[in-house]
């Protein structure tokens, strides 16, 4: 497996909308109550294209520290 990770060092993720942010059409709410300006479809695109090729993607976050994203991709089939 190859794993590409994108750290940022923006707002983080709440806790409580680690797991939702992978689901299509939602999005954070922003701290002052601001809906982004995306669909929040991006994520969930990524989802289903990594899926389709067993690969993996996810969220390590921290508010007010910024996330860590990250996707696995296998590099070669074993079969």
């Amino acid at each position: 497996m190859a794993r590409v990770s994108i750290v940022d060092q923006g707002v983080g993720v709440p806790i409580q909308y680690v797991d939702k942010i992978f689901e299509r059409y939602s999005q954070v709410r922003s701290s002052d109550g601001r809906r982004g300006k995306g669909t929040g479809l991006g994520l969930p695109i990524c989802k289903k294209l990594l899926d389709g090729q067993d690969g993996k993607i996810g969220v390590t976050s921290e508010e007010g520290k910024g996330s860590t994203f990250w996707f696995e991709l296998r590099l070669a089939n074993d079969e």
